[in-house]
């Protein structure tokens, strides 16, 4: 028996939850045919996935790939299965972008996610426990990305990510968003995570795709908007963020927004709110 708990849904992505009943002997079936596109990501105990000839093994920090029609069969070694993982579908309209993704990676299952995937896990995870529907959001999008990301990157992409340079990536970022206007250095940065200036460089680049620069600079122009939001004039805006330039703070936000930073407010707060996700979502 399986159980399911939707942690977030739009009629464009959903996050849920899938364990087993406690003490509940489970049968797996012969096979099973996937209904819908999605990245599952394992989060506690083991199972052994099965595509046609292809077998993986699959623990904590493994991650799959399903899509409608697609033929596996699971199997358990314990009568009472304690695996956990959470689930990110997407309507067809909202895959079809990265539709393709699913063919360009060349894999369904891996026993440990590729970096772009590892580091929206580890996002992932953190907002299900938070029980945050904005970062939720956020961070289901982003599997979209992180997966065309490793797609296009090739063999670059397929290498195993490392726990500690993850979560030393993660708490870096975390820093950063808790206070995108602080006046802080990489060297500072890193040295908060046990890393050196470069290590921290490299591993941004390998699970995000760009330096911890310009992970600030975003954050900083999402805070911006936020402000303009609130009702702050733009030079308020702009220096609270943490901008110390008024005009290459003008040219920024309207390059990452499409939009001045004088109109912002005027803006539908549906149509504001959709553009700063697409500004946190995950680059490459």
């Amino acid at each position: 028996m399986n159980r399911y708990e939707s942690l977030f849904a739009t009629s464009d992505v959903s996050v849920s939850r899938f364990d087993h009943p406690p003490h509940e002997v489970h049968e797996d079936p012969d096979e099973e045919v996937s209904q819908r596109w999605a990245v599952a990501f394992v989060w506690e105990g083991s199972f052994r996935i099965s595509h046609g000839r292809r077998s993986h093994a699959l623990r904590p920090g493994s991650v799959l790939l399903t899509r409608p029609g697609q033929v596996s069969r699971c199997a358990h070694d314990e009568c009472c299965p304690r695996d956990v993982c959470v689930s990110v579908g997407f309507a067809p309209a909202a895959v079809a972008p990265f539709e393709s993704a699913w063919q360009t990676t060349g894999w369904q299952a891996r026993v440990v996610a590729t970096p772009h995937l590892a580091y929206v896990d580890r996002r992932l995870a953190r907002a299900a426990r938070a029980q945050d529907p904005f970062e939720l959001e956020r961070w289901a999008l982003a599997t979209l990305d992180a997966l065309q990301a490793d797609g296009r990157a090739g063999g670059r992409g397929r290498y195993a990510a490392d726990p500690h340079d993850v979560d030393a990536v993660v708490a870096a970022c975390e820093a950063i968003e808790a206070d995108p206007g602080a006046r802080r250095s990489i060297a500072e940065r890193a040295r908060a995570v046990g890393r050196s200036s470069t290590q921290l460089t490299h591993a941004f680049r390998r699970y995000l795709g760009e330096s911890p620069h310009q992970v600030v600079i975003r954050l900083r122009l999402a805070r911006a908007a936020e402000l303009r939001s609130e009702g702050w004039n733009v030079s308020e805006s702009c220096f609270r963020a943490g901008f110390e330039n008024l005009s290459h703070f003008s040219r920024s936000f309207q390059r990452a927004f499409g939009v001045r930073a004088s109109a912002w407010p005027a803006l539908a707060l549906a149509e504001r709110r959709r553009k700063v996700q697409d500004l946190l979502r995950q680059r490459s």
